[in-house]
């Protein structure tokens, strides 16, 4: 939610278009849907588009997501590795206005090869020059961690420099739940004010949830030449 915060362009879009790697419970959406009760964003129609091949882990959230589809309301998932899909992708003719990617390089780092890597970025990189229209985001949010502790953060900065007219912010959240050695977590970017949780947990306060944030995110702007 306070990535989403941040893309002011979003905000009064009539038709919202996500494409969504990582999606995994589809916490982008949650956050877009209450947003807009809240009355930060506004918008007439919204397409999901959502990437996750964990089918097994997640096929019940998304079956009741798309239970609530309608007219002005549309969800569709592919239950397959980003590093095949793209190409597909980036030969469709369908467009997002936001892309997330949600822990996708962190997981691509353990399971993917760093060449499927580099064709994924450079591959995605071609299709959001030549096709994603100005005023579009991507909003990148991933474990705090460089690849050479289990992360995949330096991707970040991998992708922003394959793209052309981009402006960006990065930053990371205090980890509350760190201690010792770069207690609070390793520097990235500024370290945002807030930390918190925007909803209540206390229902499923027996299950522990974190209270707090602690990743690092990356923030692109697609701006005109």
């Amino acid at each position: 939610m306070y990535a989403l915060e941040l893309c002011k362009d979003l905000h009064f879009l009539r038709d919202f278009k996500v494409l969504s790697f990582g999606c995994g419970p589809c916490t982008d959406l949650f956050a877009i849907d209450a947003l807009r009760e809240c009355g930060v964003i506004s918008y007439d129609k919204i397409e999901y588009r959502g990437i996750d091949y964990s089918r097994k882990v997640w096929n019940w959230i998304h079956g009741d997501i798309e239970s609530m589809q309608s007219a002005n309301s549309l969800f569709r998932f592919y239950y397959q590795d980003a590093c095949r899909l793209i190409h597909e992708i980036a030969e469709g003719n369908w467009v997002p206005n936001l892309v997330v990617f949600q822990y996708v390089f962190s997981d691509m780092q353990k399971h993917s090869s760093h060449k499927e890597i580099d064709v994924f970025i450079n591959i995605f990189a071609e299709y959001f020059n030549s096709k994603v229209t100005p005023n579009a985001y991507i909003i990148l949010n991933d474990v705090n961690l460089g690849c050479g502790y289990g992360g995949g953060r330096e991707y970040f900065d991998k992708l922003l420099s394959k793209l052309d007219n981009v402006i960006y912010e990065k930053g990371h959240f205090h980890n509350d739940h760190r201690k010792g050695y770069y207690a609070g977590g390793y520097p990235y970017g500024e370290e945002f004010p807030k930390n918190t949780n925007r909803f209540d947990w206390s229902r499923w306060k027996r299950y522990s949830p974190f209270d707090t944030c602690a990743s690092a995110q990356m923030i692109i702007k697609k701006v005109v030449k």
